[in-house]
């Protein structure tokens, strides 16, 4: 049997969790496409993408960057705490307990 990923344009990954994360920690779109080696347009699409799912604003937007939300301050802490979970993940199963 193969296993097929289903995606829908209304859904959440982790790598959009990413990409919040890197906003979030470099206040801005620009630099977290550096830090993530995608270019801003890419950064902005999945943050509107991941907002509309979610149903709120994560970002205030401005000229000189972003200021997040208090959603988004919620989102950060979830978020960070998912992402650590899937690293532990193949380590978790391998039977290799993380530090």
């Amino acid at each position: 049997m193969a296993l097929g990923v289903c995606y829908s344009p209304l859904a959440m990954d982790i790598k959009d969790l990413r990409y919040f994360v890197a906003v979030y920690e470099e206040h801005g779109f620009a630099r977290a496409g550096v830090l993530l080696d995608t270019v801003q347009s890419n950064v902005s699409a999945r943050i509107r993408r991941l907002e509309l799912f979610l149903g709120v604003q994560l970002f205030e937007r401005h000229r000189r960057g972003v200021v997040v939300t208090e959603k988004g301050e919620k989102l950060y802490r979830h978020a960070k705490r998912v992402i650590a979970l899937l690293e532990e993940t193949p380590a978790a199963v391998k039977g290799k307990e993380a530090a």
